[in-house]
């Protein structure tokens, strides 16, 4: 009987080693640069679809819950913002207006996403593994407004857009290489793509003192380079 007792005290410390072992979730944080891709960081004012947005910083707030030791189910809510470039679009007009100057002013644009995805974990060497991940789930888009007038008392020539925000619908791809940093700490340098479409209604579009009203499609799409901080909860 007490080599049974033994016996059954040693499986049922081993067991319950084995299940510390395992983490059962994270949070983390991670900081980078977002690059502009497509008609989104596009400034040629003929092309309809330019979003005039230079690169921009993103912030992620993360977590997952370990489903097994391979597959993670993720969240992340995501904030990126991006400057706006009109000088081409300035330079365009004072060419048509070759009498008169201009200047302009503009605002940043302001994405936020909330991604529910999936990752899966490839061992590399020792405490080194890359993580596929994919994601999908709502955005919200601010779009920037703009002013473009002349700078000439006798004559008023202006342009301007205000703005706006909507709803639309996003995903990511991306992979990133998980550092362990002790128990509960990781390091992860990300490389993800994020692309999204929301649609921008009321948006007040002025020329020369007359205003039409109108909507759009904002296309938003970058390539996003992150360096994360995670904390492993057991």
């Amino acid at each position: 009987m007490d080599k049974l007792m033994v016996i059954s005290f040693l499986v049922f410390s081993v067991v319950l080693t084995a299940q510390t072992d395992s983490p059962d979730f994270y949070l983390g944080i991670s900081y980078g640069r977002a690059f502009t891709l497509g008609d989104f960081g596009d400034d040629d004012i003929t092309n309809p679809d330019a979003g005039f947005a230079a690169d921009g910083s993103k912030l992620d707030l993360f977590g997952g819950f370990f489903l097994n030791e391979k597959v993670t189910v993720t969240g992340t809510f995501r904030y990126q913002t991006f400057t706006t470039e009109i000088e081409n679009l300035i330079e365009d007009i004072s060419t048509d207006n070759p009498d008169l100057n201009f200047s302009g002013n503009t605002e940043d644009w302001n994405v936020y996403y909330l991604f529910l995805g999936i990752t899966y974990k490839i061992k590399v060497y020792k405490r080194f593994s890359l993580y596929p991940r994919f994601g999908i789930g709502p955005m919200w888009v601010d779009t920037p407004g703009f002013s473009i007038r002349s700078l000439d008392n006798e004559l008023t020539q202006n342009l301007s857009r205000s703005s706006a925000s909507g709803l639309g619908f996003a995903y990511e791809l991306g992979i990133g290489l998980v550092t362990n940093l002790g128990k509960h700490l990781s390091l992860m340098p990300t490389f993800t793509l994020s692309s999204g479409i929301a649609t921008i209604q009321d948006v007040e579009n002025t020329t020369d003192n007359v205003v039409v009203t109108s909507s759009f499609d904002a296309k938003v799409q970058s390539f996003n380079l992150g360096l994360s901080l995670a904390y492993r909860f057991y």
